[in-house]
């Protein structure tokens, strides 16, 4: 059950990055993401209420609170924004498979800091997973414009910063789920996120990009921020409680894997020899991580 939770969460990070797509060349990554976490939290408190979850309030203690923000501030904000910026500077041909190994990260570090228990399969499934993931990642076409060498060094900074960053939110989100319900602690996880995000859409004034966006627009945004930050969210943390750390980042990484048939179905991009590949070697690491 953990690993099917953690493929669906896998599966509807994809989803909503598959949704928003188009926006991510309008908006940037801030002002994107400040409504659809907003929808996903408020989403998410909503099911707290009407399914009578707020007692978990009263169980998170200040340590607990502490670690649960940290995480979702650290991959959520930081994580999440270093790896978009990196995008510009290196093409999603570099960004993407540097920032994809923070499974490896996120292995070592439960190593030292949660003492979790790691099989030769789950070794075994996080190299196949990440070469599988980094096939997947790979464009098609050879045509990547070269960027200049000082922008090369920043953008790969900004990207492995980002898989540490993605790695240290997991690790340290871990402590704070113990023995807490997971709808509860998107509840309030979430907003808090949405309020910084929004804090800084405000303060550099791109909100007025939001209000020219049109209702089909705001109808992809709610969607997505509902599948991608409210469901994704309660998904991640389920998954982190039954899994631990080190599975649910190598799980969770399999995005790529369910974006490969909504891109080709829904955006019309095409299969290579690649995709398959990397297909292939994703499924058997998954395998080997169940």
């Amino acid at each position: 059950m953990g690993v099917i939770v953690g493929l669906l969460c896998a599966l509807s990070w994809a989803l909503g990055s598959i949704l928003c797509k188009d926006l991510s060349k309008k908006l940037d990554p801030v002002t994107l993401n400040a409504p659809r976490a907003l929808v996903g939290g408020v989403a998410m408190l909503i099911l707290t209420l009407v399914t009578g979850r707020t007692a978990t309030y009263s169980q998170v203690t200040t340590t607990k609170f502490l670690f649960l923000i940290g995480s979702v501030l650290l991959g959520g904000g930081i994580g999440d924004s270093l790896y978009v910026a990196s995008m510009p500077r290196i093409g999603v041909s570099k960004a993407f498979p540097i920032a994809s190994i923070y499974p490896a990260i996120t292995f070592a570090l439960g190593l030292a800091f949660l003492h979790e228990s790691v099989t030769f399969a789950i070794a075994g499934g996080l190299v196949l997973v990440l070469v599988g993931v980094m096939l997947l990642g790979r464009p098609s076409s050879s045509a990547v414009a070269r960027p200049s060498a000082q922008g090369d060094r920043a953008g790969i900074a900004m990207a492995m910063l980002a898989a540490v960053f993605w790695a240290v939110s997991g690790i340290i989100v871990a402590p704070g789920m113990e023995g807490l319900d997971p709808i509860a602690v998107a509840s309030f996880r979430t907003p808090v996120l949405a309020f910084v995000l929004i804090s800084i859409v405000i303060a550099r004034g791109t909100w007025r990009q939001l209000i020219k966006l049109s209702k089909k627009e705001w109808l992809i945004i709610i969607v997505g921020g509902f599948v991608g930050w409210g469901l994704g969210s309660v998904l991640f943390l389920l998954s982190i409680n039954m899994l631990g750390a080190t599975r649910t980042a190598i799980l969770t990484s399999t995005g790529p894997l369910f974006a490969l048939p909504m891109s080709v179905g829904f955006l019309g991009e095409k299969v290579n020899r690649n995709t398959i590949a990397g297909t292939a070697l994703t499924v058997a690491g998954v395998i080997l991580v169940a």
